[in-house]
């Protein structure tokens, strides 16, 4: 089996995906990077308790943003790639008008529900009752979800060059801000990210409207954008839950560590997050290649050598992963000290639990792309709800931060093996093209014309 996964990987290097791969992997580790700095000198600029409303804020920021994106970030790759690789350029144009307007529409009816429930959000969001810093927090949140709507454009167009150039500039520029930031707090930190993130996102739009990005000479009609937008809502209205609950993974132990004890509390378990975060960064890397690559494999009817290749990666995922989780859990305390300062050590025996996660979310970010690929059916909406009720069980039936780290760790192993388990009943569907869920029904009858 090791033979032949070298033996595979001697193939991708002659292919366009190997200059894909490249390109993620060093605009990945610019973004982790960024991340790494950001942390550094947040963690030294801010007193422990602003630093942990800070993470507070921030993961509720990322759940807001990406219920507005509604599932639309992973529609635009599947389908762009798929119109794309079938050469229908009109199609395709059409397709990206219309997520953009379901998008907005989402976005606005968010802006609307945030009105109306705000005194109920405010603690949920911010941690305190701050108008002014609510409102920033979803102004930001509509800003990072119109900079994503851009990446997924780029991914869909199989554009890596320029999906990593436009993500790592702007990840670069959030801790060069925070270095010359003013008077730095929560609120004018969230103020300057939004301007930058306004700023970067309006500037590859331009360039990619010069450019010319997915030219046709047929005219978009009424009724093709119509379809094109029934098309993006069903498939992208069942994955809205499965990021909410993604997302909401991450945020919920914040929050309710928050609720329940400070914010001191929260800064120390977000040293684990945190540290989770940067073992998992080269894993969901691929991801972001596979979802448009097995895509435009199911236009093309070619979908077993999509199927071969993520067999061979689950070898390497396992293997590395392995490791990676053994030098996190003996590097702790320098990682602690590299990431943060020495006021976190504290949080050294809480990581180490949560160290073990590493595997089982690697395995998850591995699978999710190509089942979101090859179904129609949001199989990982059911296992993120799965997994999102579990860690709610648990984390209310735990008493001790130890019981909380635990917890995480029991729900991220479920979570992985239920994207194990979607993934190969998937596969053996794959075997048989004709039974395969490649589109919508309009999708099928546009196939048979």
């Amino acid at each position: 089996m090791i033979k032949n996964v070298f033996s595979t990987f001697k193939e991708l290097l002659r292919t366009k995906m190997a200059g894909d791969v490249m390109w993620t992997f060093a605009g990945q580790v610019l973004v982790l990077l960024a991340s790494f700095a950001l942390n550094k000198v947040l963690s030294g600029r801010l007193d422990v308790d602003s630093f942990g409303e800070y993470n507070l804020i921030k993961r509720s920021v990322t759940v807001i943003s990406f219920i507005m994106l509604a599932g639309a970030g992973i529609a635009m790759p599947r389908y762009l790639a798929i119109y794309l690789g079938k050469g229908d350029n009109a199609r395709a144009k059409a397709f990206v008008r219309a997520a953009i307007w379901f998008v907005a529409t989402v976005t606005v009816v968010v802006g609307i529900a945030a009105t109306i429930f705000k005194p109920k959000l405010y603690a949920i969001v911010t941690g305190r009752d701050d108008i002014l810093l609510y409102i920033v927090a979803f102004v930001y949140a509509a800003m990072l979800t119109a900079s994503t709507m851009i990446y997924v454009y780029f991914r869909g167009k199989n554009d890596f060059k320029r999906f990593n150039i436009s993500n790592a500039l702007l990840q670069l520029l959030l801790p060069a801000s925070a270095l010359i930031i003013h008077g730095i707090n929560t609120l004018n930190i969230f103020v300057w990210w939004t301007i930058i993130t306004a700023v970067v996102t309006l500037t590859f739009v331009i360039g990619e409207y010069l450019k010319g990005g997915l030219q046709c000479s047929e005219r978009i009609t009424k009724q093709a954008l119509k379809e094109e937008y029934k098309i993006v809502a069903k498939y992208a209205l069942p994955r809205l839950w499965g990021d909410f609950f993604l997302f909401a993974f991450q945020a919920f132990p914040l929050v309710y560590i928050n609720h329940n004890y400070n914010n001191e509390s929260v800064a120390y378990y977000s040293v684990g997050i945190t540290i989770i975060t940067l073992g998992t960064a080269f894993y969901s890397f691929l991801g972001y290649i596979l979802l448009p690559y097995v895509s435009e494999c199911l236009s093309k009817g070619n979908i077993s050598d999509a199927v071969r290749k993520v067999n061979y990666f689950t070898v390497i995922y396992v293997l590395s992963a392995m490791l990676v989780m053994a030098a996190f859990f003996f590097l702790t305390n320098f990682m602690i000290q590299l990431l943060f300062t020495s006021e976190y050590i504290a949080a050294e025996s809480l990581t180490q639990i949560m160290i073990l996660a590493i595997l089982p979310q690697a395995l998850y970010l591995l699978y999710r792309n190509p089942i979101d690929a090859v179904s129609v059916f949001p199989f990982n909406t059911v296992v993120l709800g799965v997994s999102f009720a579990a860690l709610v069980g648990v984390f209310y039936m735990s008493s001790t931060f130890e019981e909380l780290a635990w917890g995480y760790v029991a729900v991220s192993w479920l979570q992985g093996l239920g994207a194990f388990v979607a993934w190969h009943l998937l596969k053996k569907r794959c075997s048989k093209p004709a039974e395969v869920l490649l589109h919508t029904s309009e999708d099928s009858r546009t196939n048979e014309e």
